[in-house]
Order: structure tokens, then C-alpha cells, then sequence
């Protein structure tokens, strides 16, 4: 009888444990975060060896990814750009059900082109006991005008 009885008690306690009692936050899977750029700027930077945004390639293209996995919690991801005193954000978004956050770029400044090159960094929240996460920085340039105006 008694060994019956421990056993029902032993299983009582696993189910208790493993079942009822939640897991704690310390548990957690800590989450990788990984940065890309794509877009047309990859081809460009391949070339010439830096990010760069055209005004007269307005189809041009130029974004980050961002990946975290696992992929829960969801996590708010930031692009900022360094304004000579502190960090200002750019754009935001939220990670996906698949763990993606995609930024984009803007490359106008106070309603013109941007003109020169741009300190940027990815800046990810901390959520749900994940630590916040920042990339390092990198640059990208702004070229205003067009290809006549360099005659």
C-alpha cells in the first residue's frame, strides 16, 4: 500500500510542478538578435564600399531586418540615428510571429533630401525578462540632387 501511495504522491508532485506551477522568467531561452541591410544599397555597398541613398533613384531600396529567436517575446525594434548629441529614432516596428522586424530608412531631413553620411544603430527593447540588444552602429549616405546637377 505504501508504495502505491508514494508513487501517486511523487506523480502528484511532477504534475504540480511541471504542469501547474508556471515557468519562471529566469528559464527563458535567452534570444539571439541578428541585423542585415538589404535592398539596393547592398549591391552599391558591394561595389563602392558604402550604404548610400540616391534622391534620383527614388525606387531605390535600402532596409534592415532584424531576427530574433526564439521568437517569443514579441520585441519592439528601433532604428536610430545619432544626431551629434544623443540618439533619435528613425523608425520602429514590431518582431513578427516569425521573429522579423523589418526598418526603413527616411531619407529626407527637416523636408529635403538628406544630404552627407548618417550614424545609424538598431536599438531592440527589452521585453519579458530579454535583456535590450543594440547592433553596431554603421553609416549610410544621402546624395541629394541629380546626375545633371554634378555638371
Amino acid at each position: 500500500m505504501h508504495g502505491k501511495l508514494a508513487t501517486k504522491a511523487l506523480i502528484g508532485i511532477f504534475f504540480l510542478v511541471n504542469v501547474l506551477v508556471p515557468n519562471s522568467v529566469a528559464s527563458a531561452a535567452t534570444q539571439r538578435v541578428s541585423y542585415s541591410i538589404a535592398g539596393d544599397c547592398v549591391d552599391y555597398f558591394d561595389e563602392s564600399g558604402e550604404y548610400a541613398f540616391f534622391e534620383e533613384e527614388p525606387d531605390w531600396s535600402c532596409y534592415l531586418v532584424v531576427k530574433v529567436t526564439p521568437t517569443k517575446p514579441i520585441r519592439t525594434v528601433r532604428l536610430q540615428y545619432w544626431s551629434g548629441r544623443k540618439w533619435q529614432q528613425e523608425s520602429s516596428s514590431k518582431t513578427s510571429a516569425k521573429g522579423v522586424s523589418y526598418l526603413n530608412f527616411d531619407p529626407y531631413c527637416e523636408g529635403s533630401y538628406c544630404d552627407g553620411e548618417w550614424k545609424y544603430r538598431v536599438f531592440v527593447d527589452a521585453a519579458s525578462g530579454q535583456k535590450s540588444n543594440t547592433s553596431n552602429s554603421f553609416y549610410v549616405t544621402f546624395y541629394p540632387g541629380t546626375q545633371e546637377d554634378d555638371y
